[in-house]
């Protein structure tokens, strides 16, 4: 491989604090420079678990700080003289050129340690190239939009009737640009650091605390989501249970409630203790096409009765129904802007996918950039249109009397709604493990972290990621002994790494290859690190066969202990503890909730806003906000400030209405309230 020699001037000379990468360890901090004389003899470094270490300089790429003069003095070139190359030139890189070696100053300012090198390399969990990797972009965008749909596009309708059809479709899009916004976020930060979870992107941003918080977030919106769930399953089988089973109507409505839930429980229970969950994998597809026979019936019955008055179904506080008569009159802006504010949280809950983002990034065939950004997009747009036709309908049909779950304003006897009622029913029901196990698994973590649980030994497998693809770290394996992750290895080595296997030509410090390592039976946590601009696609990329081979710069085995720790499992009486555990409190709760709408309204205002667009920003800032435009970080402040501040109000109102009934009565008569 051919070098680029060219001069660079004493500003832009490496300074304590500067991001690098070491050949076969990765990012590091460059804490100072060695000198022999005039020559440097080393660098001293200090990676992301805090050791330090001192490399050889042609060992250690730097990143040349953000310099707009130094970018035009040498476009084109796009690599440092020990580096990467002239073939990159070929390819009119316009990215920013990584610097030369060269004496850094003498102060040592407080460093910490970066999990991120220079910005000119990117890192991928698992290889480009990896035979894993076979989800197509439809599949990709079809999994998120099964992950975002499911029972919270009932409440939907209710959000929109309290919000008006004006500021509610403005609230549905904003949610839903935010999303795609944040969910770019978390790709970026992935790529940035290796990491291919939630939580090990907190990690990477903000250490050990930062994970943990993200594992017991993970634990609180499951729960809450399982509380959710059977309250909608209460909703959604009452009606249907009246039909199958007549003589339940001799009891009070409260009862049959605590009937059909315990039942629903007792039926969904057995899936709940497995350990694996690979034959429900092809829930997705059920889920959604559930939602589009929901959004169907309730679109028809619109249709239906568009402009004119016609009769409405409404549950009372005491879970007794109701018909009112509905005019045909719509509010295009809010008529309570309180409640607009309560329910805003419900447009943010819909779209929340971001622990799923990052593991569906994992299996992406050829993960471009531009092809993440589609899936995202393609996943968001769909989204969306389901949603605000669903609450568009929901809205028309039910008027000002829209209820909490739109269709508790369908009659039981309505036989459409019953199919859609019944379809809805059993794919919560499957769905209830899916939510179940990554709860159960969060809960272990947390009480394994705390020294509470011990772990059992972990399976010997290629993939230790769990059925709900939330928060574990994929495995890969290396053939190369000296990445193998032995308590001795953990310290960084103070030998230079050995050369690459089969280089392409004669170099001087850095070579690619095409391939990584050979897999052996021993796996470990690997990342694989590209050249940016070889990953980037869109316009002006290559297309074609040729897409698929994407050189490999360099691979490492990541120092942090929090990176190995994928494969931690409980035993199988912790697992049947926990269980009983999580489903027997989810159960209670849920039977003194009267309304869905008070879930939704408490798990939107708190971990929704953390986990969809708080946290997200704040991972960014800190690990690509250094490299980013001034404005976009700027942006990234702005989004966390204004979250932060609806979330508390938010909150607020969520606490002050946490008596809501089912369904709207403002309005209603006496007479009719107790007919």
């Amino acid at each position: 491989m051919a070098t680029l020699e060219r001069s660079v001037t004493p500003q832009r000379k490496p300074l304590p604090g500067d991001q690098l990468h070491v050949i076969g360890h990765g990012p590091a901090v460059l804490l100072e420079a060695v000198l022999s004389g005039s020559d440097i003899a080393a660098y001293k470094v200090r990676y992301p678990d805090g050791t330090q270490d001192s490399v050889a300089p042609d060992q250690a790429l730097i990143c040349e700080k953000k310099d707009r003069s130094a970018s035009r003095m040498s476009q084109g070139s796009g690599c440092d003289s020990q580096g990467l190359g002239q073939d990159r030139s070929e390819r009119n890189d316009r990215a920013e050129p990584l610097m030369q070696r060269g004496v850094s100053g003498s102060s040592q300012p407080p460093l910490s340690a970066s999990p991120r090198g220079p910005r000119q390399l990117e890192y991928l969990g698992r290889a480009f190239d990896d035979e894993r990797r076979s989800i197509a972009t439809p599949s990709a965008t079809f999994s998120l939009v099964a992950t975002m749909v499911g029972g919270g596009v009932l409440s939907l309708p209710f959000a929109m009737s309290q919000c008006g059809l004006v500021l509610g479709t403005g609230c549905l899009m904003l949610s839903a640009v935010g999303s795609a916004w944040t969910l770019s976020m978390l790709v970026d930060c992935a790529r940035a650091t290796g990491r291919d979870s939630f939580e090990l992107v907190g990690h990477a941003a903000y250490g050990e605390f930062s994970r943990k918080g993200t594992i017991a977030l993970v634990f609180i919106i499951c729960w809450l989501t399982k509380i959710a769930y059977f309250v909608l399953l209460t909703d959604l089988m009452v009606p249907v249970a009246e039909l199958c089973v007549p003589a339940l109507q001799s009891l009070t409505p409260a009862a049959v409630r605590r009937v059909v839930v315990c039942v629903a429980a007792v039926l969904l229970s057995p899936m709940c203790f497995k350990s694996s969950l690979s034959s429900l994998r092809f829930m997705c597809f059920a889920s959604v096409g559930s939602v589009i026979v929901v959004g169907c019936v309730v679109g028809l019955r619109a249709i239906e009765n568009f402009g004119i008055g016609h009769q409405i179904q409404v549950q009372m506080p005491n879970h007794t129904n109701r018909v009112v008569e509905v005019s045909p009159s719509y509010n295009l802006w809010p008529a309570d802007w309180a409640k607009a504010l309560y329910v805003f949280p419900t447009f943010g809950v819909s779209f929340l996918c971001h622990f799923n983002a990052l593991p569906t990034h994992q299996e992406l065939a050829r993960p471009t950039r531009s092809r993440m950004r589609r899936v995202i997009l393609v996943t968001l747009t769909l989204t969306s249109l389901i949603y605000l036709f669903v609450s568009v309908c929901g809205y028309l049909f039910a008027g000002c009397y829209t209820c909490g779950n739109v269709l508790l304003n369908f009659s039981s006897d309505d036989s459409l709604i019953t199919v859609a009622r019944a379809a809805l029913s059993l794919v919560l029901m499957l769905n209830f493990p899916l939510i179940c196990q990554p709860c159960r698994n969060a809960l272990f973590r947390l009480l394994n972290g705390a020294g509470c649980l011990k772990a059992a030994e972990p399976p010997h497998q290629e993939s230790q990621q769990d059925s709900s693809g939330s928060f574990s770290m994929e495995i890969v394996a290396t053939s190369d002994p000296q990445l193998a992750l032995s308590p001795e290895s953990r310290e960084p080595s103070r030998e230079p790494p050995r050369e690459p296997r089969e280089p392409r030509e004669p170099a001087v410090g850095l070579t690619r290859s095409r391939t990584p390592p050979a897999s052996p039976p021993q796996a470990q946590a690997q990342v694989h690190v590209y050249l940016r601009q070889d990953t980037r696609g869109g316009r002006g990329q290559p297309s074609g066969p040729d897409t698929n081979a994407v050189q490999v710069f360099d691979t490492f085995l990541p120092k942090e202990e929090a990176m190995q720790q994928g494969a931690l499992e409980p035993t199988k009486l912790q697992r049947i503890v926990m269980t009983t555990l999580l489903l027997g409190t989810s159960l209670l709760v849920s039977c003194v909730m009267r309304s869905i709408m008070v879930v939704w309204a408490v798990i939107g205002s708190t971990v929704s806003f953390l986990i969809a667009f708080i946290l997200p920003a704040m991972f960014w800032y800190k690990v690509v906000g250094p490299t980013a435009r001034p404005w976009r970080r700027h942006m990234a402040l702005a989004l966390v400030a204004f979250c932060t501040v609806m979330s508390c109000i938010c909150f607020v109102l969520a606490c002050l209405n946490l008596d809501e009934p089912p369904c709207p009565t403002k309005g209603l008569t006496a007479r009719q309230q107790e007919a």
